[in-house]
């Protein structure tokens, strides 16, 4: 019998973040797929150790090149979802996902793949990084009928999108805080802003916009609707 493949968010990083269903599915199976960076090093298996004994697991370590060339995106997919589909002949396997699998993942263009080779393929939600930072802040992202915007830094039309009313969440910021920083503030919303690099890790750090500097790539900056 062909296996499923499960799209596992593990959370923003603090492995008690992972849901029940999450560790469920992941002692379950018999093949954990992870990106890895360049050093060699996966920041989602370091997360998942945490909550799952995964010695006798089989791992899949998963190389993502970062570019926005769409050809090497495609064929890099391509080339996943044909190891995955391999193991998947032999049971049920399971790819981790930083945070949540369905925002800005790289998890729907692999579970596609699989899917229309035939396998079962299921995403398994988890906690978002912007969440897991307005926990810590202990303030609402949003609320009543106040409308939010989750943005990658850069996107289209950025800068007249930042200065929608209600809030927002920048993703991808870390490289740009400076620019984002006079950004908030040519549009007076400096002061109800805040960034968080590492969100829920050890090193986690609020970084005060008032004094950007550049930082990590897991960086997000958090604007709230009072602006």
């Amino acid at each position: 019998m062909m296996g499923t493949l499960y799209g596992v968010s593990t959370g923003p990083g603090d492995p008690e973040l992972l849901t029940l269903k999450a560790v469920r599915i992941l002692n379950e199976c018999r093949t954990i797929a992870a990106p890895r960076k360049k050093d060699g090093t996966s920041l989602a298996l370091r997360i998942v150790q945490g909550m799952v004994d995964m010695s006798s697991k089989e791992i899949l370590l998963l190389d993502f090149p970062m570019t926005k060339d769409k050809l090497l995106l495609r064929a890099n997919a391509e080339r996943i979802a044909d190891r995955i589909c391999e193991v998947l002949k032999n049971g049920d396997a399971a790819m981790l996902c930083l945070g949540d699998a369905s925002v800005y993942g790289t998890f729907p263009e692999i579970g596609m793949r699989v899917a229309e080779r035939g396998f079962r393929v299921e995403t398994v939600p988890g906690v978002t990084s912007f969440c897991a930072a307005a926990s810590g802040k202990n303030l609402p992202l949003v609320s009543g009928d106040v409308p939010m915007q989750i943005l990658p830094y850069g996107c289209e039309h950025f800068a007249e999108r930042l200065r929608l009313p209600g809030s927002k969440v920048i993703l991808k910021c870390g490289t740009h805080l400076p620019e984002l920083a006079d950004l908030l503030k040519g549009s007076d919303q400096l002061q109800y802003a805040y960034a968080v690099e590492n969100c829920s890790l050890p090193d986690e750090r609020y970084v005060p916009l008032e004094e950007a500097e550049t930082c990590g790539y897991f960086t997000l900056c958090v604007v709230h609707a009072d602006a």
